[in-house]
This record gives structure tokens, sequence and C-alpha cells, in this order.
């Protein structure tokens, strides 16, 4: 995951520094000469680290699918001042990301979370404490999520709905939605937006919807 804008002051010298998840740790490595800096012990579900990690004021959030005795689910880590390490701030299971990305709005954080293909429930959690503001479902399934615009886009991975929804951590407040009807198979692949455009790709279809035009 690239950290644009991020800056640790190592030796005297501003560091860039890359975080990723791979299947045992959260590993931190200087960007400029690719060497270790730091790495903490998390076990990522099915081998795999899938979601982007959230950073945020000299923190990092993880999170993987909840599997008993081997993975806590969504992470906190505190990084230190001068970048060198990082220890666990706070843990919270209830947002096991399976994949479809978490996003960071306004110091609350959103995503779905795991009971199973395609299960799952919609999710908020305080960026500082941890503490669960909401969790709720949404036709019982899991999904991808973007921000953008001072908005959140859902999209259902079983039933293709895509949902418009306030950022809010009072609840899961859905203002419009609809069903993509082309292509075939699950609805994984994630959205993304661009120029005022939502683009969605469905199997061999792909759909751009005008967002912006009031």
């Amino acid at each position: 995951m690239q950290l644009p804008d991020v800056k640790f002051y190592l030796f005297g010298m501003a560091n860039r520094l890359l975080v990723t998840m791979i299947q045992k740790s959260v590993i931190c490595v200087d960007a400029d000469n690719g060497k270790l800096v730091w790495q903490v012990p998390y076990r990522a579900s099915f081998d795999t680290g899938i979601v982007t990690p959230v950073y945020k004021d000299g923190c990092i959030f993880v999170t993987s699918v909840v599997e008993r005795g081997i993975t806590t689910g969504g992470l906190m880590l505190q990084i230190s001042d001068d970048g060198t390490s990082a220890i666990k701030k706070w843990n919270e299971p209830v947002l096991d990301r399976h994949h479809g990305g978490v996003v960071l709005v306004d110091g609350y954080l959103y995503g779905s979370n795991f009971n199973g293909i395609p299960r799952g429930d919609w999710v908020c959690l305080d960026w500082d404490t941890g503490k669960v503001m909401y969790e709720t479902k949404w036709n019982g399934n899991k999904g991808s999520i973007i921000y953008a615009d001072g908005m959140l886009y859902c999209y259902d991975e079983n039933t293709g709905d895509v949902a418009l929804v306030k950022p809010s951590p009072k609840g899961f407040e859905i203002v419009s939605s609809f069903r993509i009807t082309l292509g075939s198979g699950k609805h994984w692949t994630h959205p993304a937006i661009s120029d005022g455009r939502l683009y969605i790709r469905h199997g061999n279809a792909l759909m751009a919807y005008d967002i912006k035009n009031k």
C-alpha cells in the first residue's frame, strides 16, 4: 500500500514507508531501499492479506476474517514517533473484512464483516477507540465499499445491489440504490470512481454511471 505524503523522520532524514499485509505479518518497508523497518505478527485468513491497510495520524488499521485462535479481525497499530516500530493500540473482531476494502471518513471506519460467503453485516467503528457504532444487515450480505463526494458507495457481492449511503456513525442510511443486471458470476470486482463516473465490472460486462450530473 502506498502512503502518499506520509513521512517519518528516521536518522535525521525523511523516509517514505510502505505498509502491507502478508500471510502471517503486517510489515513496513523503507520505500527508498526496500529494507524491512518493522514487522508485527498477524495471521491473515485464507493465507492472504487482501484488505489494504488504512493510515491516519501515526496509526494503521488492518483487518482479516476472524478464525478462532488464528486471527483477531480488526487491529489498530500505533506507529512510534520515529517510525521504526509499531504496537497494538486496540482490537475489535466485529470488523473482520474478507475483501472489498475499508474506508475512513471523519474519524470512523466503514466496511462489512464476514459471516461466510456471501453473508455479512455492515459495520462502523470509531477510529480512535475501536468502539462499534453500528452493525447492521443490508440484504444479509457483505460487499465492497468506496467513498466519494461525501457519500459511501456499497456494492452487495451477492445480489449486485449498489447503494448510496450517508457516512454516519448513527446508522446505515441508504439514500438510493439500484441493481446490476448485466454480467455473470459473483459481484466481487471492486467499484471505482473517476471524473464523476462510477465504474463497475461484473464478469465480462463493464458499466459506467454518471454520478456527477445533478
